[in-house]
């Protein structure tokens, strides 16, 4: 059985490679930019990880944040490497979150719904918690992404690990059922993203990198529908 541990995100997170540095610095300006952070603001941080998402939200405004995630040990090191932001991270799942219904004004939930098995459930009880007026911000894998298949072949032989990929018109179909408004749509990269290795070699190659990416930063803005990784961003409606 798979399992996520801080050492693996870090590796992932924190590697070498100039596709993934990339990506992950994406990751968080994406996030910061969707969630229009202000002062005092409530934010629940569903799958908060080790804490690399969560650093870039404190740090980018005074804000009351929460985090939660399954893993233990993810909790722990975020406890300890965000020690003085004094943050207050949870074990648990997204599948039951333990706040009352509208505790929050904004709940971020990013590089989580590919893994979990029912992403609509999830979903659901993240708006639950969710205040009337307030912005969800999620991510899905893009089965539309160039990278999409390669990646499923390569996860065929992972015993219990699940990374689904779904179409960017799925998760509109979603927001709509849950009663949420779509503001829009953003994607981390095109081509700049997760690099494929087989052997020695890697596609792209580390070298490409500087081209590669000018080419992406042009690419994403006009078809973020092909991203590998699709940011929504919702408003909760009031009810009729």
């Amino acid at each position: 059985m798979f399992e996520w541990t801080p050492t693996f995100w870090k590796g992932w997170r924190e590697s070498s490679s100039p596709y993934r540095q990339f990506k992950s610095e994406r990751d968080r300006s994406l996030t910061v930019q969707a969630l229009q952070l202000r002062e005092a603001d409530r934010v629940l941080e569903v799958g908060c990880g080790y804490g690399w998402i969560s650093r870039a939200l404190l740090d980018a405004a005074k804000i009351r944040w929460v985090g939660l995630d399954p893993s233990e040990s993810m909790v722990r090191e975020l406890r300890t490497s965000l020690a003085a932001y004094q943050p207050r991270a949870l074990v648990g799942t997204a599948y039951h979150l333990p706040f009352a219904a509208e505790s929050f004004d904004k709940v971020i939930c990013t590089g989580v719904l590919m893994h979990v098995v029912d992403e609509f459930a999830a979903l659901q009880e993240m708006v639950r918690v969710l205040r009337t007026g307030g912005l969800l911000v999620c991510s899905m894998n893009n089965a539309l992404s160039p990278f999409s298949l390669p990646v499923r072949l390569r996860n065929h032989r992972k015993r219990g690990f699940i990374q689904n990929f779904r179409r960017p018109a799925t998760y509109r179909r979603y927001l709509q059922a849950l009663g949420l408004k779509l503001l829009g749509i953003a994607g981390d990269s095109l081509f700049a993203t997760v690099p494929l290795s087989i052997g020695r070699f890697s596609f792209p190659p580390a070298r490409a990198f500087t081209a590669v990416r000018q080419i992406d930063q042009w690419a994403v803005q006009r078809f973020a529908w092909l991203a590998y990784e699709v940011w929504f961003t919702a408003i909760k409606a009031a009810s009729p």
